[in-house]
């Protein structure tokens, strides 16, 4: 007598992109569209005579957790520079009272910034004059600083990453998915050969809950697997 074997499944993983842990993502989809073509059956009764159905395409979606840059690059099309701490020395800026005057560079906070008149005959105080962020800074309408006033920013840099976005024309990436089914404790395994992600619809960058994004892409047939009864799209294996 056989025995029936059943497996219940509760998925979860690490996904990797080109070798490359992308951290925590909620969520893997694969859909494969088909197209049917049919040959109407003319010799009376109806239906078909034949029928065949070829897979027209392969998609990989990603639910991201973690908005890294290189994250996002992925979704944005995009490319990261490395970005190195550097001494900016007067830069120009022209004030918006109680607004942001953005700089060049991200401010690193650590190192208080040096904001004077064009003139250098006045050094403004902060948090009386301005505020400062990362991203510039926020001349007071209670302080010193009038309305448009010309003024010189000596700050130093902050060191991290950037992203430029939309600058590629997309990769083709090995994603792999090193994954443990929790409700029994077996490990499995998934490999995409090739996966080009697209640009993503939008981003939701500001809320009040843990964000996530999507990325979907085509899983690519892969030529250089010739083996019969092998799949050039994926092969998913499992204890």
């Amino acid at each position: 007598m056989s025995e029936t074997v059943t497996e219940s499944y509760i998925g979860s993983g690490i996904v990797y992109a080109d070798g490359r842990d992308v951290g925590n993502a909620s969520g893997v989809k694969i859909d494969i569209e088909q197209e049917t073509k049919s040959l109407p059956n003319y010799r009376g009764g109806g239906g078909n005579a034949a029928e065949v159905t070829k897979v027209k395409a392969v998609k990989l979606s990603l639910t991201m957790n973690d908005f890294s840059n290189a994250n996002m690059a992925l979704a944005l099309r995009g490319k990261v520079d490395v970005v190195t701490a550097e001494a900016i020395t007067d830069e120009v800026l022209t004030a918006v009272l109680d607004g942001l005057c953005d700089t060049n560079k991200m401010i690193d906070l650590a190192i208080a910034p040096v904001v004077k008149s064009d003139d250098d005959a006045t050094t403004f105080d902060v948090n009386v004059d301005y505020v400062v962020s990362a991203g510039g800074i926020r001349p007071l309408s209670s302080g010193n600083i009038t309305a448009d006033q010309v003024l010189k920013v000596s700050y130093t840099s902050k060191a991290g990453n950037a992203l430029q976005a939309l600058v590629e024309s997309g990769k083709e990436l090995k994603v792999v998915i090193d994954g443990v089914n929790d409700a029994t404790g077996k490990p499995w395994t998934l490999k995409f050969y090739k996966w080009k992600p697209s640009p993503t619809s939008g981003l939701d960058l500001i809320g009040d809950d843990f964000g996530s994004f999507d990325i979907e892409g085509g899983v690519l047939a892969d030529s250089n697997i010739v083996a019969s009864g092998k799949s050039k799209f994926f092969v998913r294996s499992a204890a």
